[in-house]
């Protein structure tokens, strides 16, 4: 795989301002899309009820052929696009959460934090979520908040090779590699601009989730939740002893992206 590139403004970014702009584009192409298309019809329609009461020969049917396969088609459109976008929504709230835990505890304790840096590699658009540059290390947080179960407590489990959401995997998402996927991007990333070799720790946070791991710091992967980073990032071995002047050379390296 090709080294992954930066690409425009990477770091004067919100938190979640990637899911918020798919959500736009996610409005354009399955709502307001499908609304134009049944409201075409309904104009046809219209124009044939017009025909009834003026001097041309009515044809209703013509009218209803157009306008209830568009409304069937607007319908079917609208209840797919509802769950994507109650998903991004989602997505959204968990990265401000994350968020607002590094920047009111981690913060303050000689940490930087980058939200939301779009990244493209082999024609693939992406992004990584959180990346902390601090005293211990640096973190890439990979970020999930999905729905509660209606029932019991929400745990999720990692074993150091398989992570489960109560009991079972996600069925649409191996988060175990895209954390690595995005330490991996981020180191790259870092090389790129500084030409420093980096070791970037792959962190998963559970938002609202308790977690448990069988192994904290000795799993390719670090999982935690919102609540408890404060806690387990200050904790984390540094790998590799940056000197405060290549953590500064690697901040406004980040920071010169946005200009």
């Amino acid at each position: 795989m090709g080294n992954p590139k930066s690409i425009g403004k990477t770091v004067k970014r919100l938190p979640g301002q990637s899911i918020r702009e798919m959500q736009n584009k996610l409005v354009d192409s399955m709502v307001n899309e499908p609304a134009t298309i049944m409201f075409a019809g309904w104009v046809v329609l219209l124009i044939e009820f017009m025909h009834v009461f003026g001097k041309t020969p009515p044809s209703l049917w013509l009218g209803l052929v157009f306008a209830v396969p568009t409304t069937i088609y607007a319908f079917i459109r609208r209840g797919k696009v509802r769950k994507m976008l109650q998903a991004y929504r989602r997505g959204e709230e968990g990265e401000r959460l994350v968020a607002q835990a590094i920047e009111q505890d981690l913060i303050p304790l000689g940490y930087t934090v980058f939200h939301d840096i779009p990244l493209e590699r082999d024609g693939r658009k992406f992004n990584v979520d959180h990346l902390l540059i601090g005293p211990n290390g640096i973190f890439s947080i990979e970020t999930k908040n999905y729905a509660k179960p209606p029932k019991g407590s929400p745990e999720a489990r990692y074993d150091g090779k398989v992570l489960l959401w109560n009991g079972a995997t996600h069925k649409n998402s191996d988060e175990i590699a895209q954390a690595k996927s995005a330490a991996f991007s981020a180191k790259a990333l870092i090389s790129e601009l500084t030409g420093i070799n980096v070791y970037v720790h792959p962190v998963l946070c559970a938002v609202g989730w308790f977690v448990t791991s069988t192994d904290l710091y000795g799993h390719p992967v670090l999982l935690t939740m919102e609540k408890t980073l404060k806690f387990t990032i200050p904790n984390v071995a540094a790998k590799q002893r940056l000197a405060e002047s290549d953590r500064n050379k690697i901040v406004a390296a980040l920071r010169r992206c946005a200009q």
